[in-house]
């Protein structure tokens, strides 16, 4: 075990209660890339993201973590989403460490968290696997990068509403990248202020060569084809997210999304984040079906 974390499997954070703002919501539509004619009364499935960070910096900023996780690493995220983000609800959102296991002088972090409504019933289950290291990066060492002006990016597409097709056909790909500015916006949207994300320097420093792409920003992008296939305000069930490989400001990324699979309970879809360097996020998707819960 990383010397310095025995203990503290089951540890708690929150319980950290907020407000679905039409502000923040609208906030992440922009920054995220989203349709702003889409989401009005809702904030997208994808404000998961920025929820989740309204009780992860209570874990990152814990004394007994913080030296550790000086460099981090998220690896994997799944939700389960049981209501949709009504602008104005009240909800609180808890966490824990649910497991905690050491390879090579990186802990490995398994951090659960759970959204609830005023009445107590669950919005969002959420669950994490982050990679820390108080030294050595994570994930190894990237040559360093130069720094693309702050403002250039490549194409980007918003998603439209678009019907879901056969099972092993695709939806219209989506063109996606962020320039700096634009990962300043998400920050401010998300309240994900992770340094790797507007700091060169601690971007090398940290092993990825520089700046790079927020995770839970692709992981947005690689819910929108299927989200925008559904007009119910909670388009979507369940999602995992791998994180592969680290996206530049000056990269262009494509998002396919293909149906996987189909039943009486849900369409399945896969949906990946990609560029020249290859796959960056992989997804698989649930579509629920219209059983009336919204």
């Amino acid at each position: 075990m990383v010397t310095g974390l025995e203990g503290l499997t089951g540890r708690t954070y929150g319980p950290s209660r907020f407000r679905v703002s039409r502000a923040q919501a609208a906030a992440y539509v922009a920054a995220s890339g989203d349709d702003p004619e889409r989401w009005h009364s809702h904030a997208p499935p994808s404000f998961a993201g920025a929820v989740l960070f309204k009780v992860a910096t209570s874990f990152l900023g814990d004394p007994d973590v913080a030296s550790h996780a000086r460099l981090l690493i998220h690896g994997e995220q799944t939700f389960t989403w049981r209501q949709p983000w009504r602008i104005g609800a009240d909800l609180a959102i808890s966490a824990r460490i649910d497991r905690l296991r050491e390879r090579a002088g990186t802990a490995f972090v398994t951090f659960g968290a759970e959204v609830v409504d005023s009445a107590d019933r669950t919005v969002l289950s959420s669950r994490s696997l982050f990679l820390m290291s108080p030294e050595s990066p994570p994930g190894g060492t990237a040559t360093e990068r130069s720094e693309p002006a702050a403002e250039a990016r490549r194409a980007n597409s918003v998603p439209r509403a678009e019907s879901l097709p056969e099972v092993g056909e695709s939806l219209t790909p989506l063109a996606k990248s962020a320039s700096r500015v634009d990962l300043v916006r998400y920050a401010a949207a998300s309240e994900d202020f992770n340094p790797v994300h507007w700091d060169h320097v601690r971007g090398v420093e940290s092993g990825v060569g520089g700046v790079i792409c927020h995770g839970l920003l692709m992981a947005a992008w690689a819910t929108q084809p299927a989200a925008a296939s559904s007009p119910r305000p909670r388009p979507l069930a369940r999602a995992r997210f791998r994180f592969r490989r680290p996206l530049y400001p000056d990269q262009a990324a494509r998002v396919t999304t293909m149906v996987k699979d189909r039943d009486e309970r849900r369409t399945v879809l896969n949906s990946t984040v990609s560029s020249e360097a290859g796959d960056h996020v992989s997804a698989s998707i649930e579509i629920p079906k219209d059983d009336g819960s919204g």
